[in-house]
């Protein structure tokens, strides 16, 4: 099914032709319920820690040679970093529900099932997409009590109701409380073979993917498929590029007040803020985004939309004025992890891109977001 959405500054013909070509999930090997974690490399642990800890997230295990942080929520960790000569993307971990899931993938790729001999253990299947990067499939981490924070939404009031009465909305100078890591977008160098790779070997479901003029698709938000149980909008994000490369991880706090303590605390620290902040149009999350130490992002959100197995793809074209509803405009030009989509055209190494589409995705990112104001 192909639902058009024409954004500000959208591609006519891009819109007209999205669906033309669909992305047709395989027949699953196993089903992913949720995101575990992700892995870096990273060259000054103790300065990717202290800003880690900014951003809102609490160690686990420390040592010189590897960090383990987590959230708030009962993950026993979602972010490690090991030493290495410079910062690099490794890989991510997905749950499965049932070690049965784990003995079919197993057996499908001809890889064993191992301990993880890490803070929460569990067992994973370890595997290698097409772009290299690590891709476990875990089943059975011990989860940990939830840390204290702020779980409740303010009361509102609207001009029709009043529901805060004799009350502010106050929150401390601290770190914004995450509560889980959320998705990943992953720059790939082949973006059918990567779609078709996640699709198989995770069983996840394309929500939105966003065309070029022709229909080629260059870009799809992916969630979990849970059946009837609500999913979020996506937990992997696959985008057409010239080289590999994490693009950035995104990390769930409890609402906007949250994201903006989290940002007004990142910035008395002194960190260097990306981008927000502001909403997404697809996957609709108040966003927010800042750099680490060595230029990768990682992105504050809240509110992004939940969809059950039932929910069908939707086409779109692909332009920036599709990547947010309200706020600031991405930055331009090239930049480390999110580097605002332009890196699809500037960004990378040598260009492998068949010289149509490269020249479609362009002509795409040409069109001025928000013409109105340029």
């Amino acid at each position: 099914m192909t639902h058009i959405m024409n954004y500000p500054g959208s591609d006519a013909e891009a819109e007209k032709n999205a669906g033309k070509y669909p992305l047709v999930r395989p027949e699953p090997l196993v089903k992913v319920c949720d995101i575990a974690y992700v892995l870096f490399e990273k060259p000054d642990l103790a300065r990717q820690s202290a800003f880690l800890q900014d951003f809102g997230m609490s160690p686990v295990e420390e040592s010189d040679q590897t960090i383990y942080l987590r959230g708030n929520g009962p993950s026993p960790w979602f972010y490690r970093a090991t030493r290495g000569d410079k910062s690099r993307y490794l890989g991510a971990g997905f749950l499965v529900n049932t070690v049965e899931e784990l003995q079919t993938i197993s057996a499908a790729s001809n890889k064993p099932i191992e301990a993880i001999t890490e803070p929460g253990g569990g067992q994973r299947v370890r595997l290698q997409d097409p772009n290299g990067f690590i891709v476990d499939i875990v089943h059975g981490r011990e989860e940990l009590p939830r840390l204290s924070s702020r779980d409740q939404l303010f009361a509102v009031n609207t001009p029709g109701q009043k529901n805060r009465i004799n009350q502010r909305v106050t929150t401390a100078p601290a770190p914004s409380p995450l509560e889980r890591l959320g998705h990943l977008v992953l720059a790939v160098t082949d973006f059918s073979v990567c779609a078709d790779w996640y699709m198989r070997h995770l069983g996840v479901i394309a929500s939105d993917v966003q065309c070029v003029a022709d229909g080629s698709p260059v870009l799809a938000f992916m969630r979990c498929d849970r059946g009837d149980t609500p999913a979020d909008h996506h937990t992997v994000v696959l985008v057409q590029n010239f080289a590999t490369s994490c693009m950035h991880t995104a990390y769930e706090t409890l609402d906007l007040d949250a994201v903006g303590q989290g940002a007004q605390y990142l910035a008395w620290k002194g960190r260097e803020h990306f981008w927000g902040i502001g909403r997404h149009i697809l996957g609709s999350q108040i966003f927010d985004y800042w750099k680490d130490p060595c230029g990768d992002e990682l992105e504050h959100y809240a509110d992004g939309d939940m969809f059950d197995a039932s929910h069908p793809t939707q086409y779109h074209g692909f332009t920036q004025g599709s990547l947010w509803a309200w706020g600031d405009d991405a930055p331009p030009g090239p930049k480390p992890g999110l580097k605002t989509i332009l890196k699809l055209i500037f960004g990378g190494k040598k260009n492998t891109l068949p010289k149509p589409l490269l020249g479609k995705m362009r002509a795409a990112l040409a069109i001025k977001p928000r013409p109105w104001i340029h």
